[in-house]
């Protein structure tokens, strides 16, 4: 995404990321004062890259506000403040009511598909860069199954977890 991103701001000078700290080009604030979302997948964000997640608010913890990630059965006390990495193009998620006169609010980071493609079909439409270059969007068609399977390489598995966890030491 990096380097996608660093080619997409080259090109587009007048462009640039929305926090120098951060490397994702969109945000989503989601005010309140009740937000909960039922089970969805954000399909166009980048499924290759996480999506950053962050509670906020003045909820009890115990009793709402729970993430729940339905692709592994996974319900997840989500506090204020706590935040959470997901994939969110290919995993569905949502999130358990929070209880009256309670607010929560959430925070989040992700990369739209839409801004890399545009990268890889050098700076065009599709429909553009078909019509330009009709070899290079056959090879880049031909691409597409490698890259989801690069995409889920990407993630452990609990037999690389350690592996995994040593290599980003």
């Amino acid at each position: 995404m990096r380097s996608k991103l660093s080619l997409l701001l080259q090109h587009h000078p007048f462009l640039h990321l929305l926090f120098a700290n951060s490397m994702y080009p969109a945000v989503g604030f989601n005010f309140g004062p009740v937000i909960m979302c039922y089970e969805h997948t954000d399909f166009q964000n980048d499924p290759c890259n996480l999506c950053h997640i962050t509670a906020l608010g003045n909820f009890n913890p115990d009793s709402g506000g729970y993430l729940i990630l339905f692709d592994i059965k996974l319900v997840v006390r989500f506090p204020p403040g706590s935040s959470i990495f997901i994939s969110s193009a290919i995993m569905q998620h949502g999130n358990v009511p929070i209880c009256n006169g309670e607010s929560r609010m959430s925070f989040t980071q992700f990369c739209p598909r839409g801004l890399l493609r545009w990268v890889m079909y050098g700076f065009h439409t599709l429909r553009d860069f078909e019509r330009q270059d009709l070899e290079g969007s056959s090879q880049l068609k031909a691409n597409l199954a490698g890259q989801v399977d690069e995409c889920i390489h990407l993630f452990s598995t609990v037999e690389s977890l350690p592996e995994d966890v040593l290599m980003n030491v």
